[in-house]
Formats: C-alpha cells, sequence, structure tokens
C-alpha cells in the first residue's frame, strides 16, 4: 500500500531515449510513485513528443520538464524551438515545469497551459549566491500570482543560506504551493524537512540514479519521512 508521504515524492528520471524511458519510467511505478518528474531534455528533439506520449499510459501523475543548459538542464537547441515543444506535450501531463525567466517573459503561455488544465510550475535555481530574507519571500510571492507553484532552490556555501530556503514555508500563503529545498550532498536532508514544513512535494530519484546533486533516493526519501513525521508531529 503506498502511503500518503510516498505520494508527495516525486521521482525525477532522465532517460536518454526512449526506450529508457519506458523502463525508468514503469521501474518509478513499481517503486511506488504517484509522482513522475520526466525530464525530456535528455532526449534527441525528434524523441520528445514520442516520449511524452507515452506519458498516457502511466498510473501516476506526470510533471514534464524541458530544461535548458542555461538553468542547468541538457537542452542546447534552439529556445522558441523549445518552447513549441512543450507546448505540444503538455497536454499529456499534470505539470509542466517553466524556468521563472521563461514564465515572466511569456505569460501567453503559461495562461495557455493552464487553460489546458495544466498546472504550471515556475522554476528558479540559484548557484553562487542566493537572495536573502525579505528579497527572496518577494521572489516567491511574485511568482505565485503568475503560477501554480514556485520552486526555488539554491546551491549554499554555508548553513545560513539553507535555512533561507526552508525559513519560507513560515509564511502560511505559500505552504502547500512552494517547493524549496538546496542541492549538494551536504544539504539533502532539507529536501525531506521541506515536505514536513508544507512543500506540495520533494523530488527523488530512482536507487542509484539521481538527477541532481544531493537527490536521495525515492526509498530514503519516504522512509525518512515517515520516521521524522512521528516526531515531528508528537
Amino acid at each position: 500500500m503506498r502511503s500518503s508521504l510516498a505520494e508527495r515524492v516525486c521521482i525525477s528520471i532522465l532517460p536518454r531515449g526512449v526506450e529508457e524511458f519506458k523502463q525508468l519510467s514503469q521501474q518509478a511505478v513499481e517503486l511506488g510513485a504517484r509522482l513522475i518528474e520526466l525530464r525530456l531534455d535528455g532526449l534527441r528533439e525528434n524523441e520528445v513528443v514520442e516520449a511524452a506520449k507515452l506519458l498516457n499510459g502511466l498510473d501516476a501523475r506526470k510533471i514534464v520538464t524541458l530544461r535548458p543548459s542555461w538553468e542547468g538542464g541538457h537542452y542546447e537547441g534552439d529556445e522558441k524551438r523549445r518552447l513549441e515543444l512543450i507546448g505540444r506535450v503538455a497536454a499529456w501531463a499534470d505539470f509542466v515545469d517553466l524556468e521563472r525567466d521563461i514564465v515572466d517573459s511569456n505569460p501567453a503561455l503559461v495562461d495557455e497551459l493552464r487553460g489546458m488544465g495544466v498546472r504550471v510550475i515556475s522554476s528558479r535555481h540559484f548557484v553562487g549566491g542566493s537572495p536573502i530574507g525579505s528579497e527572496l519571500r518577494r521572489i516567491v510571492s511574485e511568482g505565485l500570482k503568475a503560477v501554480d507553484i514556485v520552486k526555488v532552490v539554491n546551491s549554499p556555501g554555508a548553513l545560513s543560506e539553507a535555512v533561507e530556503m526552508l525559513a519560507l514555508y513560515s509564511e502560511a500563503s505559500f505552504r502547500d504551493r512552494l517547493v524549496s529545498f538546496s542541492m549538494g550532498e551536504r544539504w539533502c536532508l532539507t529536501r525531506v524537512f521541506s515536505v514536513l514544513l508544507g512543500a506540495p512535494f520533494t523530488y527523488a530519484s530512482l536507487p542509484g540514479q539521481p538527477v541532481a546533486p544531493g537527490q536521495l533516493s525515492f526509498p530514503e526519501v519516504v522512509k525518512a519521512l515517515e520516521v521524522l513525521s512521528k516526531t515531528w508531529h508528537s
């Protein structure tokens, strides 16, 4: 039986071909994932739509992400073409992840996606320093005016920077609409604490196949949540 905590853990997969997508997505479902992020940027451009069509048969909610190299992803093609592909594959997704710069500069795309019944996630990855305090809160607050969920993550150089990301959950209006944590092995538990503090979900990987720095496996995150939640709410 899938626990309610497991339903708040999203398995990210980064397939390098359509056949690998089939294998990885099936592994994620068999592991118990109820939410799967398909990173399309690992595919060749001519494979993107073919792979996305296969989402229809997955017994899980789906996040589609086509991350460009300028935001830490693998897609290096034409930006206009990337956005066209996102529009084409959105029909098979429950969520579409867009970079914050794209959300700000393409409100028509956001409206189009939401008009299709797709929930939009606005992502911002801070590397080499991130805003703090009121400025960070302003970024989240402004983002939530345009999309359904805001994702902000950083790569801290100090504990205080990791704490800033988790402190965002003290804003009641952000809860259930904010995914905020820190990347890197040292800060891996911020991914777990984010759910306990109010994130709608957090990201994990298939065992031994992390997609991002510090990403724990699905079983590790679920186990940590089950253990911590017993003391967290006691």
